[in-house]
């Protein structure tokens, strides 16, 4: 409605910046007059048909914004702010069918749903992979930022778009379209990765976007794009299309070392409460920009060698800690990719704490609809993948381009 009232308040400026116009010269008197009323009704349709234009103009390309990301319902409302009077526009009424096309024209994807996921990327391979005993892991389980670049536009290239892990059993996509769910685990920048190439926790920068703090080796502290979230983010501003109503990705959170990169997990800290705050506030808007969160278990541990008691009480600290801060989730990734059996007494209480969704890790795509749980594995692209898996995952990317040319070979 206040959309609205500001449209007709320009229409009503324009009207009155042109009686004062007119009447001004009125005023002068002589000739003029007559000259001037001989010309005002064609000056004052000019003056209209620039109001209609301008009006039209800003909201189309607002409502054309909306659609291109697959918000086809907000787009129609946008148009709906437009002036009664300027509504049966031919461009507005092109746009209309446009939008109505794109909501009616999504179809089922009867195939199982594809799921990749990532740990955190290598910002400095140099660092990463400099022969100390860490990067032997490294060069396995990680990837760097390359990489992940080269993957999202090879899979963007080929028709893939991200959707909401809730859609996965009866996922509906446009036409032609190829559905999938990206995940990170582990996004909480363990210490054991502090000083080898990594970001060191995820910021809000000063316009109140989620960035990443990333420490150079001279201890310079640099805020950008150095990890799976803000680069996704930046990806998705520029090709909306590549995700369905905005929805990013699934952070699998652990708790034994903190949130986000802050260390919430030390009580005895004393920045405790503004580290819950920042991490708090990062997740927020990771929230409000179309990402989701998951348990990833508080402990990192096998979830289904843990006694039941063992897992009540890794859930529950993880709910404590964790979930406090990030909020609620029905999303359960298993640590590892082990899952528990289906039935059991595990699985029960996890579905009695809420969960529907669970994760394991297998390279082929695979949904699973059960009583009360949906089941879905995922696929790792990670300097194993990329090295050992080209068939597996040549339905979305060329592993031979993909890799970077600064990963050491496999040991």
């Amino acid at each position: 409605m206040r959309r609205v009232w500001i449209f007709r308040s320009l229409a009503a400026l324009w009207v009155a910046v042109s009686l004062v116009w007119i009447l001004a010269l009125v005023f002068r008197g002589g000739d003029g007059t007559r000259a001037v009323f001989a010309e005002t009704p064609f000056l004052f349709a000019e003056r209209q048909q620039m109001v209609q234009d301008l009006v039209i103009e800003r909201t189309l390309e607002k409502a054309e914004s909306l659609a291109e990301g697959f918000f086809c319902e907000e787009a129609l409302e946008t148009l709906e702010e437009i002036p009664e009077p300027y509504r049966e526009d031919e461009r507005v009424a092109g746009a209309r069918e446009r939008f109505e096309e794109i909501r009616d024209g999504m179809v089922l994807y009867e195939k199982p749903v594809r799921h990749i996921f990532f740990h955190s990327l290598i910002v400095d391979t140099d660092l990463a992979f400099d022969g100390d005993y860490m990067a032997n892991g490294y060069n396995y389980w990680m990837t760097t930022i390359l990489e992940f670049e080269r993957i999202l536009e090879q899979m963007y290239e080929k028709g893939f778009i991200l959707i909401d892990i809730h859609d996965i059993e009866h996922p509906l996509v446009p036409e032609g379209r190829i559905p999938f769910v990206l995940s990170i685990d582990d996004v909480n920048y363990y210490e054991y990765m502090k000083g080898d190439g990594f970001a060191d926790r995820l910021v809000l920068d000063e316009n109140g976007e989620v960035k990443n703090l990333y420490l150079e080796a001279d201890g310079t502290e640099k805020i950008g794009n150095y990890d799976v979230m803000p680069i996704l983010d930046e990806f998705v501003k520029e090709h909306p299309d590549f995700s369905l109503r905005g929805v990013k990705g699934v952070i699998a959170e652990t708790g034994y070392e903190g949130t986000l990169g802050y260390r919430t997990n030390d009580l005895e800290s004393p920045t405790l409460e503004a580290d819950r705050e920042s991490a708090r506030k990062v997740a927020e808007r990771l929230k409000e920009t179309g990402w989701q969160f998951a348990v990833h278990g508080y402990g990192h541990r096998h979830t289904p060698k843990l006694s039941l008691g063992e897992l009540q009480a890794d859930t529950r600290q993880w709910k404590e800690e964790v979930g406090r801060l990030v909020g609620e989730t029905v999303v359960y990734i298993y640590p590892y990719g082990e899952e528990v059996e289906y039935p059991s007494h595990h699985l029960a209480y996890l579905q009695e704490e809420g969960f529907r969704y669970y994760c394991g890790v297998w390279t082929k795509p695979f949904v699973q609809a059960g009583d009360g749980y949906i089941r879905q594995t995922r696929c790792n692209l990670d300097g194993y993948t990329l090295t050992t898996k080209d068939e597996v995952v040549a339905d979305m990317i060329d592993t031979a381009y993909t890799r970077d040319p600064a990963r050491p070979p496999l040991e």
